[in-house]
């Protein structure tokens, strides 16, 4: 049970996370376009399979769900903006895992949490290899390259990259500070995660009409594709929806699995298949889409996993 759980996790976080990356070449700045059909495929299986259509009673007021909603809803976005600003796949792959250090602050500040001297430690070893990544990822002749920001509007007197890592900061203050909301949520609540899943997504739909402007190139682009063709026949649906379809099946995949992970097996165990997603993630993004890497992109991310293997293998918090 465990081994297929696995399995399915994986299959369903790397695939999604290559399918992303490949759209990202096919269709330009379709990051937002590619979150709300998600939200959209999530809020649909939830409609029918667990809320039934509204027939089913809600354990959790919906006014409850309102900070998670809108902490949810910024951090994907600021996720989606950071790829603007000349930051590339595997740093943005690397950079995910300062949840530790994220996480950890938040919970001695705000917790009172303890943890060991291992654990310390081990969190430095990560933030170490997510420094060395980030500054060896930095590039300041690629900046414009990268960046999906136009470059004649580009006035502000700081590079791009560097505004890019700001929001992917930004984004694991938020991310941290939501875990911590969440456990203190699931105590006075109790753990619902379908309904959660359910009313977190689709709350989010309408603040969609924010980003609206911004999807809009992107949706005339995917449906300006050719279309997809298989065993030599023209289906005549344009090629970049089949694959938006297909990572929401992925990112489903992927959630829903991380959530059964956690029912069948401990948290050492779940960690290390996050970790290990990571790592396939990082070899399709270098080798599949042949992503620039040398010598300090190796040692970066090798501080990254040891350090997050380390945490994982000794963590017992105070």
């Amino acid at each position: 049970m465990a081994l297929a759980v696995i399995s399915t996790t994986l299959f369903g976080c790397v695939g999604c996370q290559a399918g992303i990356e490949y759209l990202q070449t096919y269709v330009k700045n379709s990051l937002n376009l590619i979150t709300f059909a998600s939200f959209i495929f999530t809020a649909i299986y939830g409609l029918v399979f667990h809320s039934k259509f509204f027939t089913v009673p809600n354990r959790i007021p919906l006014r409850s769900y309102a900070k998670i909603v809108l902490i949810f809803f910024t951090v994907n976005m600021a996720n989606n903006l950071a790829l603007k600003f000349a930051i590339y796949f595997p740093l943005f792959i690397i950079f995910k895992s300062g949840t530790l250090l994220t996480n950890m602050t938040m919970g001695y500040f705000i917790r009172s949490y303890r943890y060991n001297l291992k654990q310390v430690m081990a969190v430095v070893v990560v933030t170490a290899g997510i420094v060395i990544f980030t500054l060896a990822s930095y590039e300041p002749g690629a900046d414009n390259m990268r960046s999906g920001i136009d470059s004649m509007s580009w006035s502000i007197p700081v590079p791009p990259f560097i505004v890019g890592v700001a929001l992917l900061s930004f984004s694991l203050i938020l991310s941290a500070y939501l875990g911590l909301y969440q456990e203190t949520f699931y105590q006075k609540h109790g753990k619902h995660n379908e309904e959660m899943m359910f009313y977190v997504h689709f709350l989010s739909i309408p603040a969609f009409a924010f980003v609206g402007n911004e999807m809009m190139p992107a949706f005339h682009a995917a449906n300006a594709t050719p279309s997809f063709v298989v065993a030599g026949i023209d289906t005549i649906i344009p090629s970049a929806w089949v694959y938006i379809f297909g990572i929401c099946l992925f990112q489903f995949g992927c959630t829903k699995g991380v959530y059964m992970l956690s029912a069948v097996t401990t948290s050492l165990n779940v960690t290390m298949v996050l970790t290990l997603r990571k790592f396939f993630s990082l070899l399709i993004s270098f080798f599949v889409f042949e992503n620039a890497f040398n010598m300090f992109h190796t040692l970066g991310a090798a501080f990254v996993f040891i350090g997050t293997f380390l945490f994982s293998v000794s963590f017992r918090r105070y």
